[in-house]
């Protein structure tokens, strides 16, 4: 990748910017499914998810609610409007989840200026310098504030689609740190500013306004609908939003990677903060010139690999003698983006689970030996994930809890039970992320008068255990538990006179990554 001319020039001009993100702590926070009434009046609005079937859209329709993803079934209400109405949908088991409309920060704030003599030192700290970037292939959606179109390395840029209307503001405010991130994802190789780590890749841009989770939801809708890609969220916050999530698993399954900056916080506290924080997002820390973890880098089991987050350089709109030098995980986070949709174009045979996979087991160890929970895997490295070989599949994901199996919940179909309808013997492989992955689920049917047990080989800890048909989660509480495993067996009776349908539930320890095989076998019922 050949340095532009622009990157050799004197200084006239820059600016440091550092992104605002952060990510999980420890253990994984489990919003709670109904937000109670007190917390949804203090709201400016509400986030209302109803069940199918019961009439509650028109009820939502008059209270002023606004569908904001017909995919998902996702209501925005003004939060007073929400605390009323609420509890009596919830009551009459018409509602799947209620919650605020979280907040996310601006990602970006702009400090002192400062310059620094190396400008791209980030392609070769991945590995980017030795490699010729392919052409057009797999799309980038940023979905963050709005990009400049009138920039010099995005004016009349080839494959260039805005989703919407894009505000891009000026260029030493928050609102250009779309742009900012754009640019260090896919600026075009133009022979003026800077460069992009995929300078050719298909770009998609959604300018999300004020950043909120009912935002950051209708730019994933906006991305599913122009088609699979790999998405870009450097933005965060805290509070656990099952909307968002939703929309996360809704953008999976339809064959588009999300990936989001892990935060800057490690040195304030280390507080949790989505979407970083939730299962199969490609969570990107920074890393410094030391290619070590930056100071600011948030440290949590969700961390999933390094990349350049110090010094990353940015052009300035239109005068290629000037730039910003930016830093924060908000610009690791496109660096790890351009690497995907490249791996994704030249290897087109995997899936984005693959590539996020192919990722993650090709970074260079660097700090603590091993994964750990400041760098996860290590330094991305380009070159080793074009290199390596395809992993394992897992046909059944996301399959995490109760609502992503059964049909008309996140997904319009859901998904089948895994002994047929009419029950037989039968065995699952997969893996399981602490992390990533925590939770699989799947639905077996057990005939009428039939015992099933479930014996599971395991390559680490698990736990193992079913739950009746009338479950709705597996995550929190026991409500609807009906077996617990014990030294990997679980084992249930049917009594009854007719199939009963039960869910299968195995879920891994932080820091675990266990691939297991379960063996699901019928007989008949004991006397």
């Amino acid at each position: 990748m050949q340095a532009l001319p622009s990157l050799r020039m004197p200084i006239a001009s820059a600016a440091a910017v550092v992104g605002c993100l952060a990510v999980v702590g420890t253990a994984r926070a489990q919003p709670a499914r109904v937000s109670s009434p007190q917390e949804l009046a203090r709201a400016q609005g509400a986030l209302v998810a109803p069940r199918t079937g019961f009439g509650a859209e028109r009820e939502l329709r008059a209270a002023g609610g606004r569908l904001i993803s017909p995919t998902l079934g996702i209501w925005r209400l003004p939060g007073t409007a929400a605390a009323r109405l609420t509890p009596a949908l919830a009551a009459r088991g018409a509602l799947r989840y209620a919650e605020p409309d979280r907040a996310r920060r601006p990602v970006a704030h702009m400090l002192d200026p400062y310059a620094t003599s190396t400008y791209a030192w980030h392609f070769g700290a991945i590995g980017a310098d030795l490699l010729e970037p392919p052409g057009v292939g797999f799309p980038i959606t940023v979905i963050d504030s709005g990009l400049d179109l009138a920039h010099m390395d995005f004016v009349g840029r080839p494959d260039t689609v805005a989703l919407n209307a894009q505000n891009s503001g000026l260029p030493d405010g928050e609102d250009y740190h779309g742009t900012f991130v754009a640019s260090t994802a896919a600026a075009a190789l133009n022979g003026v500013g800077a460069e992009g780590v995929y300078p050719a890749a298909a770009l998609r841009v959604y300018d999300m306004g004020t950043p909120t989770s009912s935002a950051v939801i209708a730019g994933i809708d906006a991305a599913i609908a122009a088609g699979p890609s790999v998405i870009n969220l450097s933005v965060g916050g805290p509070g656990a939003s099952l909307a968002e999530y939703d929309a996360v698993l809704r953008a999976t399954k339809t064959g588009s990677l999300v990936v989001a900056a892990s935060g800057n916080s490690f040195d304030r506290g280390n507080p949790a903060e989505y979407p970083a924080d939730f299962p199969h997002v490609l969570t990107a820390g920074a890393a410094d010139r030391s290619l070590l973890p930056a100071f600011f880098s948030s440290s949590a089991p969700g961390v999933d690999l390094l990349a350049p987050g110090v010094d990353i350089p940015v052009a300035h709109p239109t005068d290629p003698t000037l730039y910003a030098a930016v830093a924060g995980t908000s610009f690791a986070s496109p660096i790890v983006v351009a690497a995907a949709a490249w791996v994704k174009t030249v290897r087109p045979e995997l899936t984005v689970g693959q590539v996020a996979d192919v990722l993650r087991t090709t970074a260079r160890d660097v700090g603590d030996a091993g994964r750990d929970d400041r760098a996860g895997f290590g330094l991305l490295s380009l070159p080793a994930a074009l290199a390596a070989p395809a992993p394992a599949l897992d046909r059944a994901e996301p399959n995490d809890d109760v609502d992503e199996i059964l049909a008309g919940r996140v997904f319009p179909n859901g998904q089948s039970t895994v002994n047929g309808t009419k029950g037989r013997n039968t065995t699952l492989a997969a893996t399981l992320d602490g992390a990533e992955d925590p939770h699989d689920v799947y639905r077996v049917v057990v005939p009428a008068k039939r015992k099933v047990t479930v014996s599971v080989k395991t390559t680490a800890p698990l736990r193992l255990d079913l739950w009746g048909p009338s479950t709705l989660t597996t995550w929190i509480g026991r409500a609807g538990r009906i077996a617990v495993g014990t030294r990997n067996t679980v084992v249930w009776t049917n009594r009854k006179a007719r199939p009963v349908t039960v869910f299968l539930h195995l879920a891994a320890p932080v820091r675990s990554r266990p691939t297991y095989t379960a063996a699901i076998t019928l007989a008949a019922a004991p006397r």
